[in-house]
């Protein structure tokens, strides 16, 4: 939803840079398959802000944890990275209600992804394919970031390692599955 309203905001200078990036995407002429021509722009800027979730269920794509750990975990390297990189979707700040101790907020995260990627799509030496990999990631985390559960983990004497933004909170007895957060 966040990327179709940024849709309607772009100049059109803007748009036509959008569009040059997105069309590197091997995703694509997917994104815009049967769409009709004078929608396949804005159809293809609100399917490319999915594609950091699709990626989890493609194969060739490895999952590497929740925990960014060793340098591969911070790397902007473009399409050619067939990490899932779980970790940069979410801030969990953490807070306690109950005085639980509280651990540092982790990186890399959606907020240090946010600041890079946007950095690299404003350097005019960046690669387009680069800048491509960035524009797809930047409009997922945008939309991520509005989640509450996305951005806050509650630290308590029974969980003192975290909710993992509700992930940890059952809304139902097994072997029920839901949890909060996927709720």
């Amino acid at each position: 939803m966040l990327a179709f309203l940024a849709w309607g905001h772009l100049r059109p200078v803007a748009r036509a840079r959008a569009r040059a990036l997105l069309r590197l995407n091997p995703d694509y002429a997917r994104w815009v398959s049967g769409v009709a021509p004078d929608q396949q722009d804005a159809i293809a800027f609100v399917r490319a802000s999915t594609w950091a979730d699709a990626i989890k269920h493609e194969p060739g794509y490895i999952d590497d944890g929740e925990r960014p750990d060793g340098p591969d975990a911070n790397a902007n390297i473009g399409y050619e990275d067939r990490r899932e990189h779980r970790y940069w979707h979410y801030v969990d700040v953490p807070f306690s209600p109950d005085g639980t101790p509280l651990p540092e907020i982790r990186t890399p995260n959606a907020a240090t992804r946010i600041a890079q990627f946007r950095q690299i799509l404003n350097d005019p030496a960046a690669a387009p394919r680069l800048k491509s990999y960035d524009l797809v990631w930047l409009l997922h985390l945008v939309g991520d970031i509005h989640q509450p559960l996305h951005a806050v983990s509650r630290f308590t004497r029974e969980l003192p390692e975290g909710n993992l933004g509700g992930n940890r909170i059952r809304l139902c007895a097994p072997p029920c599955h839901q949890e909060l957060h996927y709720f």
